[in-house]
């Protein structure tokens, strides 16, 4: 009985040589399982703050752009007024400002600029506002020194339009180039 029992104890002491194994090498394998996991939700977090990073460059720029193209709203403005002021002195004592702009030309201006009013806003904007029309020259629809008097600021619009622009393809291209 002693070598039956002998071998019992081996045959005994060999399984749970075995299942120790495979618990120790499950124990293994979670940890390499615990492992990757950890690694993928790193890169994935790195991958975040990267993505967070880039977008706040690109607000700071977007914000930067828009503050330039502000400030050169505001200086032009500036100036405009100022033109305004030196236009009105100098049309006040010109005889030539009271006289008419050929009504055609003047119907074209005024039906322009309704359906550029009526394109921009929202409701029946189309028809004109009576209450505003000028009583300079009752004969004549506009007169020479109205129509000085919208240049500038159409200009300056038209500027500060082509600034907005710019700063919308400066922001494009920035964009494309993260």
């Amino acid at each position: 009985m002693s070598i039956l029992s002998g071998w019992k104890i081996t045959v005994l002491a060999l399984l749970a040589g075995i299942v120790i194994g495979w618990y120790v090498q499950g124990l293994r394998w979670d940890a390499d399982v615990a492992e990757r996991g950890k690694k993928a939700s790193e890169d994935i977090s790195t991958g975040q703050q990267a993505v967070i990073a880039g977008q706040a460059f690109q607000f700071q720029r977007f914000n930067e752009i828009a503050r330039q193209a502000n400030q050169y709203a505001i200086n032009i403005k500036g100036q405009s007024d100022e033109k305004q002021i030196v236009y009105r002195t100098i049309i006040k004592r010109d005889p030539a400002g009271r006289q008419c702009v050929p009504d055609d030309v003047a119907g074209r201006l005024l039906d322009y600029t309704n359906s550029l009013r009526a394109s921009a806003m929202h409701g029946d904007t189309g028809k004109p506002n009576t209450a505003s029309v000028s009583t300079i020259a009752t004969a004549c629809r506009l007169t020479y020194a109205q129509a000085v008097y919208w240049i500038d600021p159409l200009l300056t619009a038209i500027d500060q339009a082509n600034s907005q622009l710019a700063g919308i393809r400066e922001a494009e291209s920035n964009r494309a180039s993260h």
